[in-house]
């Protein structure tokens, strides 16, 4: 079964897989995990 992850910024399902974004560690030690393709991970400024 292939992975269709979904832009958690666009909602959109990318056409070539883009990037993971970690975010920083909360006091608990929890890290929540986005998929961003390409294209939003561009407008970031990456």
């Amino acid at each position: 079964m292939p992975i269709k992850p979904v832009c958690d910024k666009c909602k959109n399902e990318p056409d070539e897989f883009g990037a993971l974004l970690l975010s920083p560690p909360s006091k608990d030690n929890e890290i929540k995990k986005f998929h961003i393709c390409v294209k939003c991970y561009r407008e970031l400024g990456f």
